[in-house]
């Protein structure tokens, strides 16, 4: 199985995992990431920037310009080229344009990174407990110091200093990125792993024989949750979430598109408020309606 249907099937899997940890969507997330100029303040742990690194900027920026009306601006020349994406005039993240190799198949993967203190000390971090550094902390003009990581697991991520402060936590709007799961092995190990990276405060939620959830949070404020993989899914991996104004819209005009439907709204899933899609070339997602989500009688 080529890589990038390797890494779909194990989301897809990973999606029914859903069922218990898109609570915490609902119930604990008064609040969400973007990205804005002339901010000040750092917060370490949250999740501050997306990238989606792909192989056709031109198809992706098609994609989802359609999907979540999302707007692009281009720096940078040549290999060092770049795409912002913007949302409703602040920036959430960005499209790094990846060759591939004569033998790769055509892919595209999202990557969450989050707030730290210091990248240096984050890969020094990494490194000590067993995880791999993939790109080392890296200077961004206008953006910050960025560095790519594996944790021990094989799960990737990033993490930013921003240059110019992290965006406060503030109510999120359609478009935004809103939440994280990490589907892993080993939820209680992964929690550990990440506890010292950005000193989250861990909360366990639920019992066996229910998903059990372990919680990451930062100023008292919920960033992420990690849940095990079903046991025929391949790889762990970090799943974003966008909030949608409509779910059910956005996976028609998805499906439209040319993208994948991992998982379906159903009503026992938050009443129908939460779908997992892949885009053309298998760039996975999460979207959400977290206000109607979290609505009196919707399922938890």
């Amino acid at each position: 199985m080529k890589a990038g249907s390797r890494a779909r099937s194990a989301l897809a899997c990973a999606a029914l995992a859903l069922f218990a940890s898109v609570g915490a969507i609902a119930a604990e997330v008064p609040r969400g990431p973007a990205v804005n100029a002339k901010l000040e303040a750092h917060i370490p742990g949250k999740f501050i920037w997306f990238d989606c690194v792909t192989d056709d900027p031109y198809a992706s920026k098609a994609f989802y310009g359609a999907l979540f009306g999302w707007d692009f601006h281009s720096i940078g020349d040549g290999a060092g080229r770049y795409t912002l994406i913007e949302n409703r005039g602040r920036n959430i993240g960005g499209l790094h344009f990846r060759p591939r190799g004569s033998a790769q198949a055509r892919g595209s993967r999202w990557i969450s990174l989050m707030s730290v203190a210091d990248p240096a000390l984050a890969a020094r971090y990494v490194e000590a407990r067993g995880g791999k550094v993939v790109v080392a902390p890296t200077p961004f003009a206008g953006r910050g110091t960025h560095a790519l990581f594996r944790d021990d697991t094989g799960a990737l991520f990033g993490v930013l200093k921003s240059d110019t402060g992290d965006p406060p936590d503030h109510p999120v709007t359609a478009g935004e990125f809103l939440w994280v799961d990490l589907f892993t092995r080993d939820p209680a190990k992964a929690a550990e792993f990440y506890r010292g990276l950005a000193a989250f405060e861990v909360s366990v939620k639920g019992a066996p024989p229910d998903i059990v959830r372990h919680v990451l949070a930062t100023g008292g404020v919920a960033r992420a949750s990690l849940v095990a993989l079903p046991k025929d899914a391949a790889d762990p991996g970090w799943l974003p979430f966008v909030q949608v104004d409509d779910v059910a819209a956005t996976v028609r005009t998805a499906t439209a598109l040319g993208g994948t439907i991992l998982l379906a709204p159903r009503p026992g899933l938050l009443n129908g408020h939460v779908a997992v899609i892949a885009d053309p070339h298998g760039g996975v997602l999460g979207v959400v309606n977290r206000i109607e989500a979290a609505k009196k009688g919707s399922p938890q």
